[in-house]
This record gives structure tokens, sequence and C-alpha cells, in this order.
């Protein structure tokens, strides 16, 4: 082994450049579309997305069936905190990687789609607890 492949290896080792990249990319990815998921039924069990669908002139019995997701209201909101805590961590918190000069490695952090879609699931799950308790002042008005 000569001396540029030996410090290229010990520079790897340092800083696990090495170490590929994509399997946690997929995985926060996934945990976005999942807080979406679980965001958009925290909306259906909490009133704002039929509010939503009511006001923009669709209506149906199946708009009507969504209150079916009320008895699921807090394991979906479990869900998706779970899922957005999991994706903010990632995405903002863990470290990133630092190479050395010369060194090859991905650069870190994570996509911006991915960030974006984390903090919609935030809003439309905010959304969805505080809106169970305006409702009753919209009704009322």
């Amino acid at each position: 082994m000569d001396e540029t492949s030996l410090t290229t290896a010990v520079t790897e080792r340092q800083c696990n450049c090495s170490r590929s990249k994509g399997g946690t990319n997929r995985v926060v990815k996934w945990a976005a579309a999942g807080g979406v998921l679980a965001a958009l039924g925290v909306c259906a069990a909490c009133c704002l997305l039929p509010f939503v669908l009511l006001s923009v002139g669709i209506a149906g019995a199946w708009v009507s069936g969504l209150d079916a997701f009320a008895a699921y209201k807090w394991p979906l909101i479990s869900v998706a905190v779970g899922l957005l805590a999991y994706g903010f961590y990632v995405a903002y918190v863990k470290p990133r990687r630092v190479c050395a000069a010369g060194a090859s490695c991905e650069a870190g952090g994570s996509s911006r789609s991915v960030q974006i879609g984390l903090w919609i699931a935030t809003i439309l799950t905010i959304g969805g607890i505080v809106f169970e308790h305006i409702e009753p002042m919209l009704k009322s008005h």
C-alpha cells in the first residue's frame, strides 16, 4: 500500500467518509412522508379536513365519514409527533460529517424537499390540534 492510499484510508476511517448516506436519506424521506400522512389523519380526526372540504363546496357522504377518524385522534397525533421529531432530528440536529481536504465525502444535510415536507406536516399537525379548540367559535358566528 503506498502512502497516498494509506492517508486516504486513515482519513476515511476518521470521518466515516466511506460510509454511504443513501440509507439514512431514504429513512428521512419515509419519515417525512409518514409525518405528512399522519398529519392529514390528525386533520381528519380533529375536524379541520371536513371543515375545509365543506367550506370549498365539496360535500358528500364520504366527508361525513371522516368523523370515523375521531376515535384515532390521539394515536394519530402520537405517530405524527414521533415521525416529525425523528425527521427533524435527522434533518437538522444530527451531526454532519466533516471530512479532511482531499477526501471524497458526500455533503451532509438533507434535501430541501424533505425539510419542506417536514414543515408542512408540522403546520398541518398543529393546525389540526388547534382547530379543535377554534371550531366552536367559528360555528357560533
